[in-house]
């Protein structure tokens, strides 16, 4: 089989074979060079225009990477010394390939673009993938990624299997895609294959997957900012599963958490200050009004080829020509780039920022300005903690909660070796398992200028103050 070889901005070359080859080499995912993958923020950081194909090329290194430390490394992961080549082949193959399609069926502008999305139904999702076939919502992305490895897996053309295809989407979109009977086909009786596919599905989406650990570093590189940086090799080379009560759970080396707090921190950052910025999230509000208000014609539709001719372009041309038009549309906004006032960042949960602001919001319709307010939230970080029954002397009993896959820290001290929570571990992860939780009010540039002493005046009722936190008198 030939290898072939890519110079890549992030990881300098990525490798690979016939097999991704042909997958990548397909219309579908060649389409995402012409989507760009962090949208609006190109506004903002002028070099941030790289696109979701070289990421998905990045995602399909890390898999790989991720793949041979789990699954081939047996001094530091246990499911490596139960597997067969046979075996570790097909892993191998199945989550690079997962990591490459994992983004295919983003829509032009990525995902400022999710709420325009069709309801689900009226995609040709094949239904014996879903978990729950009469499920009533709108579509999302991994949806649309669903509908396009399908397709991919149909026809003359077609460069997957049809086994592959139900298990790669079941790797990817775990919540709605259940796991192929195929699965299990491929692995001895000495192998959990539904544990194993936790295991497997993590390295694809989870805290610690191949997505994060490409695209913070690929963002970072691109938007010209130091903050999406960390060690990827050490925190690789650390990471290993381990086998308890019949469960394949990840684990990291007691050596390797710092490099797994650098990039939780790393994370952190670049949403705080990159993708959560004040006028990323503003634009991204202009986009959503243009959509909502029919400024173009855009729609996203359910049929798979009519949406894979969808790109950046097609869009951004509606939005300039409604510019044209309606010099006073939220579209001539976007293409001026000309960001609304921002008169407050608050961190706290969404019913409480939605209590201020309709208070906020009535005080200033009175003399005339209409506010706005973006909420944002994400996690930070989705590993539960431990809960710990004492039972002696090393018989502590780790017991978690729900999320992607539990991690725990492997610690070989005095010739014994344990397996403990992360939160024993690290005082800063044990803080850390709470939302990011924003709203952004802001206020149209007209409105603001003329009104600026009263929008002042209204505001200050509503500022509140840290308990260590006191006013200052002066103005800086």
């Amino acid at each position: 089989m030939s290898t072939y070889a890519i110079n890549d901005a992030v990881h300098k070359s990525i490798i690979f074979t016939d097999r991704e080859k042909a997958v990548i080499d397909h219309p579908y995912l060649q389409r995402l060079r012409s989507i760009r993958q962090l949208g609006f923020v190109s506004l903002v950081y002028p070099s941030a225009t790289h696109d979701r194909f070289s990421h998905a090329l990045g995602t399909m290194h890390v898999a790989g990477l991720l793949a041979r430390q789990f699954f081939y490394n047996d001094s530091y992961s246990a499911i490596a010394r139960i597997l067969n080549e046979k075996e570790r082949e097909f892993l191998l193959r199945i989550i690079q390939l997962a990591g490459l399609l994992h983004d295919v069926g983003h829509a032009p502008f990525s995902h400022p673009a999710e709420p325009i999305m069709p309801p689900l139904r009226q995609l040709d999702i094949p239904k014996s993938w879903l978990i729950d076939p009469g499920e009533q919502r709108m579509a999302t992305h991994e949806d649309y990624s669903v509908l396009l490895i399908a397709g991919m897996s149909r026809g003359k053309d077609a460069v997957l299997e049809p086994d592959e295809a139900a298990i790669i989407s079941s790797l990817i979109h775990h919540k709605k895609i259940k796991i192929p009977s195929a699965w299990s086909r491929y692995f001895s009786k000495r192998v959990d294959p539904k544990n194993l596919h936790l295991l497997a599905r993590s390295l694809v989406s989870s805290n610690i997957d191949a997505d994060r650990l490409d695209y913070l570093l690929r963002d970072s590189h691109f938007a010209g900012v130091s903050y999406g940086r960390y060690d990827l090799p050490w925190l690789v080379s650390n990471l290993g599963a381990i086998e308890h009560k019949g469960e394949y759970l990840m684990g990291i080396s007691d050596s390797g958490i710092h490099a797994l707090e650098h990039y939780l921190f790393a994370r952190y950052h670049m949403y705080v200050q990159v993708y959560l910025h004040k006028t990323v999230k503003c634009f991204e509000h202009y986009f959503h009004q243009a959509l909502r208000e029919r400024e173009t014609t855009y729609v996203l539709p359910p049929e798979r080829e009519a949406y894979v001719a969808l790109r950046d372009s097609t869009l951004s041309e509606q939005i300039f020509e409604a510019a044209r038009k309606n010099p006073g549309s939220w579209s001539s906004r976007l293409v001026r780039r000309a960001p609304a006032r921002r008169i407050a960042r608050i961190w706290k949960d969404r019913a409480e920022l939605d209590k201020i602001f309709v208070n906020l919001q009535r005080e200033f319709e009175i003399i005339g300005v209409h506010p706005f307010m973006v909420f944002s939230q994400t996690k930070f970080l989705d590993v539960p903690e431990a809960k710990k029954e004492s039972r002696g002397r090393g018989q502590g009993a780790l017991l978690f909660g729900l999320a992607a896959i539990p991690m725990v820290v492997i610690r070989k001290q005095f010739g014994i070796v344990s397996a403990a929570s992360l939160d024993d571990s690290s005082f800063i992860l044990k803080h850390y398992h709470h939302d990011i939780s924003i709203g952004d009010i802001y206020i149209l540039p007209e409105e603001y200028h003329g009104n600026e002493k009263k929008i002042i005046e209204i505001s200050r009722k509503y500022r509140t103050f840290g308990p260590s936190e006191i006013e200052l008198k002066e103005e800086l």
